[in-house]
């Protein structure tokens, strides 16, 4: 009996021995050993999705304290509304902790400082639908996250334009549910750094995030079907797509379209991989890439395909085909293109491309421009922008100058025309004039050859089908003038004084040109003595007036 009752006592010590043992665990789980409350984890810094700041759970969290720039509020969720930013004009901070029962558990410390900037914007609702577009920003800096929904509907939406030269945002979330960024939407973002893409997006449009020289990497969703030319501005080095979007893969840093293997945008970071067989519209576009050397394998070069203002080399490779007009007209520092001598369709000379089927110039270098002399047409833009020698010689045997063939090129003043020439097309040679009528750049003087038919834009100093035209071996240059008079005697001189500069009648301005002379003025009749008075030249107005206009004659002195 005794036996068993010191069985029974020693089973009842370990029993009440277990049983401290549990209580003091539940103390070490539930305080500190002196009995006082334990510290509540520290909440992870709250971060921004869309409209609302989020922070971490934990299972020991039940209530926390938010501070919104020192005002706070308690909340048993482990988020808080921040869209309020919508309509602020400032930055403000956002914090939180996990708050105890005081009992056995301490409130945590502070987390760290979520600010969050303030954005101002105008919404429209898209037509034939319950969702809104942004339309524009007043307001916007810093890190921000776009409104997931407005008035109770979503907002699905980037509208053209929308945050175009916004300077002083820097990073831009934009969360589920929208499917569209407009055009030139984020255009002149200078400062923009990170853009996070959601996975409901289905189109980017032109040139959506041009000039965004920050923005260094970014990742194209499986979900986005299209993408327009000028994506982005130069920088970009980390360019990725999802590997399950059907439509577009990255290489290189490059974006391609898989269904043409077209190349949608490189810079000066990309290495055109060999699968590309198309450089298209807008893609290249960078102002630090000087020398563009296209892949073997490409096979066509589509128009306006570059935007390298600094570009000054071009070099084509044997595997393209095709160059569609046009395609370098940006880049007017051009001063040599070279064609691989296996290229089957093009050939280099003097530092232009020319087509070898027909000898048609396609695209023209800038600098000391020589034409060789086999070429047969010039052709659209060729020579666009293009800084040359301020006297041109256009070959004899060229037949045609097509559109803006050579618009814009400052420097270009003369311009001896061939007698084989036929056709001038809109704007194949230019001038402008300050807001006074004075000479700022173009060609001064232009003789069209007879029969030729001209669509150029052609100013007062152009020779009109009026005007007599000689040939010096096969150049075109005027014979003689003739200047219309209005419906009032008097009306001749604004016409008249357009060549003449009666201050000083050795100064002709705006003079007809012919290669190899120079212009000592006019007189009444062929090889006669200049007319050096507006009294003469009145004579002459009064005895032609039956005629409604006065015909005079270039006196031409040989240069030297």
């Amino acid at each position: 009996m005794a036996k068993k009752d010191d069985r029974m006592k020693k089973a009842l010590t370990v029993m009440i021995v277990a049983s401290l043992a549990a209580l003091c665990m539940v103390a070490v789980a539930c305080g500190k050993p002196d009995g006082s409350p334990q510290k509540l984890p520290t909440p992870d810094k709250p971060q921004q999705n869309g409209s609302v700041a989020v922070w971490n759970d934990d299972p020991l969290y039940v209530d926390f304290l938010v501070s919104v720039d020192g005002t706070e509020y308690k909340t048993s969720e482990h988020s808080c509304d921040v869209v309020f930013a919508l309509k602020t004009g400032k930055p403000f901070d956002v914090k939180v902790k996990a708050l105890g029962d005081g009992k056995y558990y301490a409130d945590s410390d502070w987390s760290e400082v979520l600010t969050v900037f303030p954005i101002s914007l105008s919404m429209e609702m898209i037509d034939k639908s319950d969702n809104y577009r942004i339309k524009e920003c007043a307001v916007a800096s810093g890190d921000i996250a776009l409104p997931q929904m407005f008035n109770g509907l979503y907002v699905t939406e980037i509208g053209n334009n929308a945050f175009e030269n916004c300077t002083d945002i820097t990073s831009v979330y934009i969360p589920d549910g929208y499917e569209i960024i407009g055009n030139s939407s984020f255009s002149g973002c200078r400062n923009l750094k990170n853009v996070s893409l959601p996975d409901t997006l289905i189109k980017i449009g032109l040139n959506a995030f041009g000039d965004c020289e920050k923005l260094n990497a970014i990742n194209i969703p499986k979900s986005v079907a299209k993408i327009y030319d000028c994506l982005f501005g130069c920088g970009m080095s980390h360019l990725t797509v999802d590997a399950d979007n059907p439509y577009y893969k990255a290489e290189g840093n490059c974006l391609i379209q898989k269904s043409d293997n077209a190349l949608v945008f490189a810079n000066e970071n990309s290495v055109i991989p060999s699968c590309v067989d198309i450089i298209a519209q807008g893609s290249i576009w960078t102002d630090k890439l000087q020398t563009l050397s296209i892949t073997e394998g490409v096979k066509k070069i589509a128009r306006y395909c570059v935007n390298c203002p600094n570009l000054t080399r071009v070099q084509i490779p044997a595997s393209v085909v095709e160059i569609e007009p046009g395609a370098f007209s940006s880049a007017k520092k051009i001063a040599e293109y070279t064609v691989s001598d296996g290229n089957p369709v093009y050939k280099s000379d003097k530092g232009h491309i020319i087509r070898k089927s027909d000898g048609a110039l396609m695209f023209g270098c800038c600098g000391n421009v020589v034409i060789p002399d086999y070429v047969t047409v010039i052709e659209q833009e060729a020579f666009y922008g293009r800084d040359t020698q301020p006297t041109l010689i256009i070959p004899k045997g060229v037949t045609r100058i097509e559109y803006n063939a050579f618009f814009g090129c400052h420097g270009l003043k003369y311009v001896a025309l061939p007698d084989t020439l036929t056709y001038i097309g809109p704007n194949g040679f230019n001038i402008e004039y300050d807001n006074k009528g004075n000479y700022v750049y173009g060609v001064y003087s232009l003789t069209i050859p007879e029969g030729c038919e001209s669509l150029a834009h052609v100013g007062k100093q152009y020779a009109s089908p009026d005007c007599e035209i000689a040939y010096d071996d096969g150049y075109a240059y005027a014979y003689s003038v003739s200047l219309k008079i209005g419906d009032n005697i008097r009306d001749y001189t604004a016409s008249i004084n357009s060549i003449v500069d009666w201050s000083d009648p050795a100064n002709m301005t705006q003079a007809p040109y012919r290669y190899g002379y120079t212009l000592g003025g006019y007189s009444v009749a062929p090889g006669g003595s200049p007319i050096t008075t507006k009294e003469e030249l009145d004579q002459i107005a009064y005895m032609e007036n039956v005629y409604k206009k006065v015909r005079v004659y270039p006196i031409w002195i040989p240069n030297e």
